[in-house]
């Protein structure tokens, strides 16, 4: 589940951040970038985040997320 606030954009725009973070996250778990147990994380998305490709975002949150274990 992810929490996108208002200021991101309408509910279209924050639904579909919510889509790309979510799918980007299945990639990088599936490729053994990163291994996150269950809990709970908390993600700042912004707005940058439609300006990113499916590849930039991937690689970005493999970064931030890469020494979490």
């Amino acid at each position: 589940m992810f929490a996108v606030p208002k200021s991101v954009g309408t509910a279209v725009v924050r639904n579909r951040a919510r889509r790309r973070v979510r799918e980007a996250l299945r990639e990088l778990a599936g490729d053994g970038t990163i291994a996150l147990r269950d809990g709970e994380y908390r993600l700042g998305i912004s707005s940058s985040l439609e300006g990113l490709s499916a590849a930039e975002l991937r690689e970005t949150l493999g970064e931030l997320l890469g020494g979490v274990r």
